[in-house]
């Protein structure tokens, strides 16, 4: 790569964050990515555009598809992350002030990558007594089972900067449009 500069930053919108890569099963790759719109207060968008082949150019035009219009997503959307299964594609995401046992994940559903996006109205992972402010998740999968990777606060520390935020994982199961994740443990799923 030559170029110099980033692929993507929205100046006017606070900046653009929380890149995430995905290519679709049909071997199409995307980015996914977040304008800091909350840091220069305007609205917080996740955002989509075609990535080249070779993964070093954007093709086409970027796509706005969420933000932050749920009660529980307080002003920002971010962290996007994206899974196809069975021909839906279930974008997660993060929402909330990430230094409080109110940042949470989100989910939101569609027949293509580009959209348009049906979000659930709650999130699907919230705190608990054990992790506090679960968000900006990763999936995958071992041995036919789905797994959430994320981090979280101790519920007696949020916003700490030790311990700071610490990496925890629970199992996700789908039923069609409709995900649903363990809440956080201090035990692993069964069988890991």
């Amino acid at each position: 790569d030559t170029n110099p500069g980033p692929l993507v930053c929205e100046k006017d919108q606070g900046g653009s964050i929380d890149a995430s890569p995905f290519v679709a099963k049909d071997g199409t790759a995307y980015l996914y990515w977040k304008n800091d719109g909350n840091a220069v207060g305007v609205d917080t968008w996740i955002s989509v555009q075609r990535l080249s082949d070779d993964g070093l150019k954007l093709e086409g035009q970027p796509k706005r598809l969420i933000r932050q219009d749920l009660p529980w997503e307080g002003n920002l959307v971010e962290a996007p992350f994206m899974w196809e299964r069975d021909g839906v594609f279930h974008l997660f995401y993060s929402a909330n002030d990430y230094g409080s046992d109110r940042y949470a994940v989100g989910h939101a559903t569609a027949s293509s990558p580009t959209g348009p996006f049906t979000k659930d109205p709650e999130p699907v992972l919230t705190s608990t007594d054990v992790a506090a402010g679960p968000g900006h998740c990763a999936l995958l999968e071992k041995d036919g089972r789905v797994l959430m990777v994320y981090h979280a606060w101790d519920p007696a520390a949020i916003g700490s900067e030790v311990p700071g935020r610490t990496m925890w994982l629970s199992e996700v199961t789908f039923d069609g449009r409709k995900v649903s994740v363990t809440p956080p443990s201090t035990k692993l799923p069964a069988g890991l």
